[in-house]
């Protein structure tokens, strides 16, 4: 009943700051700039907090010898991809990194920067990372992911 009522309350804030990631500007003015950059960077540490605080996520972490930095990489690389999206009732970028299989699936072809997929040159891999991760939120997918 506790781990339900975790993954519940996890739920909740993940959607939450995934609508707050995925807010669009809506300004050209340079203070309102600044706020919604500061306002996004803020979310951003929240998400990165939920996911560390996952016991199961910190373990995928340790694993790859990761760490928050690490996480907000990623994020990014996702969100230059074109996974910064729905799918599936999820924000790809937001949830791609809340949740275990994803999160080791991104880390697994994660080095040094940039993603690498055998046969695929940087940018190639990128598109392909945030490709297949869409398609893992929008089909409903579980378990592990395949290249």
């Amino acid at each position: 009943m506790k781990l339900l009522f975790q993954s519940l309350k996890k739920s909740i804030k993940l959607k939450k700051l995934s609508k707050q990631l995925s807010k669009p500007r809506n300004t050209k003015d340079t203070q309102d700039i600044l706020c919604y950059l500061d306002k996004k960077q803020e979310y951003l540490n929240e998400l990165i907090e939920l996911c560390l605080a996952d016991e199961y996520i910190a373990m995928v972490v340790s694993q790859y010898n990761a760490n928050g930095q690490t996480l907000k990489e990623l994020y990014s690389l996702l969100c230059r991809a074109g996974a910064g999206q729905y799918a599936g009732g999820h924000f790809v970028a937001a949830s791609s990194l809340a949740f275990p299989l994803t999160l080791k699936f991104l880390l697994e072809h994660y080095n040094d920067g940039s993603f690498s997929i055998k046969g695929y040159d940087d940018y190639n891999s990128m598109l392909f990372i945030a490709y297949r991760l869409i398609q893992y939120f929008e089909n409903g997918e579980v378990g592990t992911i395949e290249s």
